[in-house]
């Protein structure tokens, strides 16, 4: 039976992977915990970064979903990663024009704008790109700005944002009232994600753009073609595509989906090959969209009165000429399109796709599967060779402490905890069990670590099946480096 309202059910409320309340939380826990460090990291700028830290929530979010500051903030976590962090280029940002932020609460190159445009201000706070009129102390943040902008384009263009009329910024309106009155729940859960609206020509590697969300060189932000504004289902389609990528890039901030991040998957509709990463970037928009197709099928007669009918053309984009697809006349739906990128991140030959990657693969067809049954049966995928009984593990001596110091946070509705080592700087998300067993190292055996993992957690356990569970955390935590064996039992300090 086909019902989009229950794949949109499923897209918009899985607490990893849809759940944008949940999704917004575990970001505001890493920027609080990265702060923290970089203030720790950088004396010249520790002020500013703590004060920034201690901003409430909803100061805090529009402030890092700013396209120079969290460029910015993501720069610096990557120099920290790799050990090559000198100094803060957020701090430097903040410290050198970017504070104090602006006093009504808006983003700060939201400030700069000629006119404030919020096209949706009920879902989230964002805005749309007018024409840019720094005062002169932010004249440098707006500098930045705009050369993030053109870093989108090919290097040889020289395109930025158009001053958008108030006539586009209503046809986006428009666009995002369809898209939410169609797709109640994918609607609002995907726009949240968007900080920056941008209207511009320019092109990609694949042609003349259509629309582009920018990632980490322009976070949180999206630029389409003034052309995608003819008539709302095109409008609320952009929307949607590149909503849905920013939705997605601030998912994988907390989980790790692929393997190998160099290698390359061939695309018949492309003249380019795709990295593991981005095939699961477009299987998610495909899945999104096919959802949006279905619902756009079965539209009130009341949407189409207000907003006319929907296009009937199920061909997402053209194939680009001189591609396999374009001489095959292959591969130009979602359906198409779809199954073979499904196809190519579960084949076992390939094994690019962590276990989290495989189940967000299946989470989105499970949800596809509502709008075009039978679409698992197209998923052309060798079965796994069954996996050989587990025997007695080996066993694991001594006893386990936590490794100090570290910085964490508790998502406690989530059952999450965050932790972040200072001299690594690397974020480890620790599930219930994990975290459990994380709290219980204290300089104590795995026969001790089980017993108390049996006394914490609800509901009656099997002595073997707490051993087991607490070993599979233990190893997870050993190989993080978040827990290290010990000589004997001694209590240590609590995670600060």
């Amino acid at each position: 039976m086909v019902s989009p309202h229950v794949a949109e059910d499923i897209l918009a409320r899985d607490t990893l992977f849809g759940d944008s309340t949940a999704i917004e939380a575990r970001n505001l826990a890493r920027y609080r915990l990265g702060l923290s460090l970089l203030a720790a990291r950088d004396d010249r700028h520790a002020d500013v970064l703590n004060a920034l830290t201690l901003q409430p929530d909803e100061r805090l979010l529009p402030a890092m979903a700013d396209p120079v500051l969290r460029n910015a903030f993501e720069d610096d976590t990557a120099c920290m990663e790799n050990g090559v962090f000198t100094a803060s280029s957020l701090g430097g940002r903040l410290a050198h024009g970017a504070w104090p932020l602006p006093a009504d609460g808006s983003g700060l190159c939201e400030s700069l704008m000629a006119t404030r445009a919020r096209p949706w201000p009920q879902i989230g706070p964002s805005w749309v790109w007018t024409g840019l009129r720094p005062p002169a102390p932010r004249q440098a943040i707006a500098d930045r700005l705009l050369e993030l902008c053109r870093n989108s384009f090919e290097p040889d263009e020289h395109n930025e944002p158009f001053d958008a009329t108030p006539e586009m910024v209503e046809a986006l309106r428009q666009g995002a009232g369809l898209l939410t009155a169609l797709l109640p729940q994918i609607g609002p859960s995907v726009l949240r994600h968007v900080s920056l609206v941008g209207f511009s020509d320019g092109e990609s590697p694949d042609g003349p753009l259509q629309s582009l969300s920018g990632g980490d060189p322009l976070p949180s932000a999206m630029l389409m073609s003034p052309g995608r504004l003819r008539d709302p289902w095109t409008t609320a389609e952009t929307l949607l595509h590149e909503a849905a990528h920013l939705k997605l890039f601030d998912v994988l901030r907390s989980c790790s989906l692929v393997e190998d991040g160099e290698a390359k998957v061939p695309i018949p509709w492309r003249q380019t090959s795709w990295t593991f990463i981005r095939v699961l970037v477009a299987l998610h928009f495909y899945a999104h969209m096919m959802v949006f197709q279905s619902a756009a099928r079965d539209a009130s007669p009341e949407l189409v009165a207000q907003y006319g009918p929907p296009s009937a053309d199920d061909v997402i984009d053209r194939p680009t000429p001189g591609s396999p697809a374009a001489a095959a006349g292959s591969h130009g739906t979602v359906l198409e399109r779809m199954t073979y990128l499904a196809e190519q991140a579960l084949c076992a030959d390939h094994g690019q796709v962590t276990p989290e990657g495989r189940r967000f693969v299946h989470w989105l067809l499970d949800a596809v599967e509502h709008c075009e049954p039978g679409v698992r049966s197209l998923v052309q995928v060798p079965q796994p060779v069954p996996a050989e009984p587990s025997g007695e593990l080996p066993p694991l001596e001594g006893a386990f402490a936590r490794n100090e110091p570290v910085l964490a946070e508790e998502l406690l509705t989530l059952r999450q905890l965050l932790v972040l080592q200072p001299d690594q700087a690397r974020f480890h998300w620790l599930d219930a069990h994990t975290w459990t067993v994380y709290a219980l190292c204290e300089g104590e055996s795995l026969t001790s670590l089980a017993e108390g993992y049996r006394r914490t957690v609800q509901g009656p356990l099997e002595e073997e099946a707490a051993r087991r569970t607490v070993r599979g955390c233990l190893d997870l935590l050993l190989a993080a480096g978040l827990v290290s064996r010990v000589q004997k039992s001694g209590a240590v300090g609590a995670a600060t």
